[in-house]
């Protein structure tokens, strides 16, 4: 479980702001480490078992595999292979030995029943398609096997143009942003660099030479401006999604011509011309370019848009709770799901089977393949929907083993690592045991008898287990109950409130305040953030940040400067920041009309106020992000007073409402993002 605690403190001692406003000062900066586990080092054998070498499609019947630590050591016929005194024997006859599965397309949610539900399924690798500073350090913990989880492969935040799509985006307009940014990816520790949307060709041309020169691989999208072939011609990596054949292949005569949009996209591919498909996959292979179709959340998608709810997703009582509120269609974006429910209706049947015809004609042609998901997009689980995309690719023409290799020996070679994806000597020990014969049957991945991550062995009983917390963990979700702040502010007022994203529930929040005091709680799926400030002046004097996460403890402290310190945007943090100017409004309200005093201090509807702030990165405690804030009060009345808030860092807006109920104290509070399609909503309980 997530904790992160905050503190905020108004000691004298603190008033002499540092010379740099941009970083903590005299911050006591910690962070520890979850324990190493303790399997490593211990031998293992698979005794009697048929062998996926991956190297051809053929399997090896009677071997023994011996691994010792995370590395195999040994490997040959049944009879020959001797194994140790004290080793663990796995009894493999009548089973089949794989390589452990890779699912190249995915975006972690940083929680433990995500890579839990991933090594239950078999994969062992996952690469990240959108990361930061946390993926990076929960990247080294499932190295180290101090988190169960399967190995990281991460690229950076999206790398997008003037106007991002989603927050925490790179914004890359010019040469200067592009070395800026892929300075920054390489410091960070990033594996790629994730092409997004909205580049224009001269920045994406930017990003790619600056990606070249400090020995970055790009990957991703195909910018809406850039052609196919320009992306080709330039050595991209990877495509996701198919992104820019659509229009590649598109008929001279498509009447979508020049719509780009995720709608016009999936209109696209009903006017695909079958001469075109085959000159692009010819052309794709030329180059060496790999495609990561992501088939199964386009097959999601097109069931949720046309009114049905996947039924083959897999076991839904191991997903969150918030992430199945999430889910459900009626929790979509509005206007995000009226143009594309449009276009699925119209176009679903047809552009899939052109999709899948796409993926013929690349293999067909020589072109490489990657298997991944998208998860967590709508009923794309963790780990089982890369079973799906691979029945996804058997079904476009390919043989189970040639979907296989895709995700297992193929995508080793992508990562360019000749130890992944295979059963040899010296390879990692990531294996996957099944009870039937995967090469005669893709779905016989769906019996599996246990899964080897990094050395560690966990047989059905195992996996049973944890298939059994992550469904008693769920059964109470973080909304149902209020939350407990009786002994952080004893004798306080405590107002409690349910978390809702677009409408669906997904934690609860409690607040409290005695005097100068403030506590507040947070209960998210492994994020629970508990905050206790006392304010002095104008704001925040101090503020201690502790963050205990999957990838560790971190601490930091804060101290205000030159500008306002505030914590994160939360009902509490803008209740503060809110109630000096309702208190005048309050006193002006209650003159009588003929009183002439002074109300300066009231904020007239409409009327804004503006200040800088430094506020705690989310993702990396330890520095600060300097923002402005904008106070906008838009309506009052005897029962309710609301105010609007704009907080600004870098290039992604955050706008909140909080409405304060006739006690003075917030009753409704929501936050939306410029960059992201979700409205956060904390409403107070009855």
């Amino acid at each position: 479980m997530l904790v992160v605690a905050i503190a905020v403190a108004a000691e004298a001692a603190c008033a002499a702001p540092p010379s740099d406003p941009t970083q903590p000062a005299d911050a006591a900066f910690t962070h520890v480490l979850p324990p190493e586990p303790i399997y490593q080092g211990h031998v293992t054998a698979f005794v009697d078992v048929s062998v996926a070498t991956m190297e051809n499609p053929k399997l090896t019947p009677h071997q023994t595999v011996l691994v010792d630590g995370k590395v195999i050591t040994a490997l040959g016929s049944a009879s020959a292979i001797e194994v140790p005194p004290g080793a663990t024997v796995i009894d493999g006859r009548g089973k089949f030995l794989i390589p452990g599965l890779h699912d190249m397309h995915v975006h972690l949610d940083h929680t433990h029943g995500m890579l839990e539900l991933f090594v239950a399924a078999g994969v062992t690798t996952v690469r990240n398609m959108a990361g930061s500073p946390r993926t990076v350090a929960l990247k080294k913990l499932t190295a180290s096997g101090a988190v169960l989880g399967p190995t990281i492969y991460t690229a950076g935040p999206f790398v997008d143009g003037a106007r991002p799509r989603w927050e925490a985006s790179a914004s890359v307009v010019t040469a200067a942003d592009a070395e800026r940014v892929i300075a920054d990816h390489v410091a960070a520790g990033y594996d790629f660099v994730k092409i997004y949307n909205g580049l224009t060709l001269a920045a994406y041309d930017a990003v790619a030479a600056a990606a070249k020169a400090h020995g970055l691989r790009i990957v991703g999208h195909v910018p809406f401006t850039v052609p196919l072939q320009h992306v080709l011609d330039i050595g991209q990596a990877s495509i996701e999604h198919l992104f820019g054949y659509a229009e590649a292949v598109e008929r001279d005569d498509s009447p979508v011509h020049h719509q780009h949009t995720t709608p016009g996209t999936i209109k696209r591919w009903m006017y695909a011309d079958a001469a075109k498909m085959e000159e692009v996959a010819a052309e794709t292979a030329r180059h060496g370019t790999w495609n990561t179709p992501t088939l199964v959340t386009a097959v999601a998608y097109g069931d949720l848009y046309r009114g049905k709810t996947p039924s083959d997703a897999g076991d839904l009582e191991t997903i969150s709770p918030d992430w199945r509120a999430r889910w459900d269609p009626a929790h979509t974006p509005r206007h995000y799901e009226r143009a594309i429910r449009r276009a699925m209706e119209q176009a679903h049947d047809k552009a899939l089977e052109n999709e899948l015809m796409m993926v013929r004609e690349l293999v067909a042609a020589g072109a490489p393949l990657l298997a991944g998901t998208d998860t967590p997009n709508p009923y794309v689980v963790p780990g089982a929907s890369l079973h799906h995309e691979l029945a996804l690719f058997v079904a476009a023409g390919l043989s189970p083993y040639s979907a296989l290799r895709a995700a297992t020996i193929d995508a080793g070679d992508f990562l360019g690592d000749p130890h992944d994806g295979r059963i040899a000597i010296d390879a990692h020990a990531d294996l996957v045991l099944l009870d039937a014969d995967p090469f005669a049957d893709i779905h016989a991945l769906d019996q599996i008898a246990g899964v080897m991550v990094h050395g560690r062995w966990l047989a059905a009983d195992d996996l049973q287990h944890l298939h059994d917390q992550l469904v008693a963990e769920y059964r109470a979700p973080a909304w149902d109950e209020p939350i407990d702040l009786s002994g952080v502010l004893p004798g306080a007022r405590v107002v409690q409130y349910v978390v809702a994203d677009n409408g669906a529930p997904v934690g609860a929040y409690a607040m409290a305040r005695r005097g100068d005091a403030v506590a507040e709680r947070q209960t998210l799926e492994d994020d629970t953030a508990s905050t206790r400030v006392t304010y002095g002046g104008h704001g925040a004097r101090t503020l201690t940040l502790d963050v205990d996460r999957a990838e560790g403890v971190t601490h930091a402290d804060y101290r205000a400067k030159e500008h306002r310190l505030i914590a994160w945007l939360t009902p509490a943090t803008a209740f503060e920041l809110v109630e000096p100017i309702a208190r005048a409004d309050v006193a002006q309200a209650a003159k009588p009309a003929d009183d002439e005093t002074d109300g300066s201090a009231a904020v007239p509807a409409g009327a804004a106020t503006s200040f800088s702030v430094d506020t705690p990165d989310v993702d990396a405690p330890g520095a600060l992000e300097r923002g402005t804030l904008t106070i906008t009060r838009v309506t009052t009345n005897d029962d309710t007073r609301a105010y609007r808030l704009r907080l600004v860092l870098d290039h992604v807006a955050q706008v909140a409402r909080i409405t304060l109920g006739g006690d003075g104290l917030p009753r409704a509070f929501k936050i939306a993002s410029t960059t992201r399609p979700v409205v956060r909503t904390w409403t107070r309980r009855k």
